[in-house]
């Protein structure tokens, strides 16, 4: 819960919606307008009820900042997570036990600004888009594009191969690019049967083991 919430915070820094958020889209100029709409006053609602909540399951500690966040299962089971700043809204959501979960940011009168998917712990995936505030698309970035090669599915693969539990909360996935303009996976797990760590670096662009460390202790 605690990997969950760093990462909600920081994606917050670079929303509830309605059950049924209305979305039309549209074209006009060869331009492709998509209306999703935040119900802003739902979600401020949610986010005082759970300030009110978090004082009466907390009657000793004092909350010296404004509400600004909440976290509730909905009817499908999802886990969602608000918040809210000077510039618009999150909202993520996730079913427990799922891997990946979906992102939205919203502008401050409701209008979706960015989607897309992510990795629980750590990493952004599949289409992001951006819009601006009367719904243009701006920008689509396909963010497993440098990753195709060695895909997901192959660290499916390569975690079956070796025992690795991915809700494991001593198991880390990440991705990114290098200094030299690699695409790296990077994957630590704790062995089942050692006290130790393994730390893997996968080159995405063939498969190949960059690094396989091993760590005592903590990571």
């Amino acid at each position: 819960m605690i990997k969950f919430i760093i990462l909600t915070m920081s994606m917050f820094l670079t929303a509830c919606v309605a059950p049924t958020p209305k979305k039309n889209i549209s074209k006009k100029s060869n331009q492709m307008v998509y209306l999703e709409k935040l119900d802003t006053a739902d979600a401020n609602k949610r986010i005082l009820e759970y300030r009110k909540k978090e004082e009466a399951e907390n009657p000793d500690e004092q909350f010296m900042d404004p509400p600004s966040y909440c976290e509730y299962t909905d009817s499908m089971g999802y886990v969602v997570y608000i918040g809210k700043n000077d510039d618009g809204y999150l909202k993520t959501k996730r079913r427990k036990e799922s891997l990946f979960g979906e992102y939205r940011y919203y502008f401050l009168n409701g209008n979706l600004k960015e989607s897309g998917e992510y990795y629980f712990q750590d990493f952004h995936c599949g289409i992001w888009k951006e819009y601006d505030e009367k719904g243009n698309l701006l920008k689509e970035t396909d963010m497993d594009k440098p990753y195709k090669k060695y895909s997901w599915q192959n660290i499916l693969l390569f975690a079956k191969k070796h025992n690795i539990d991915f809700h494991d909360d001593q198991t880390s996935v990440e991705r990114y690019i290098d200094e030299s303009n690699i695409p790296c996976w990077y994957i630590t797990w704790k062995d089942k049967t050692e006290a130790y760590f393994h730390l893997v670096t996968i080159d995405a662009r063939n498969g190949d083991i960059i690094e396989d460390d091993i760590a005592y202790g903590k990571l």
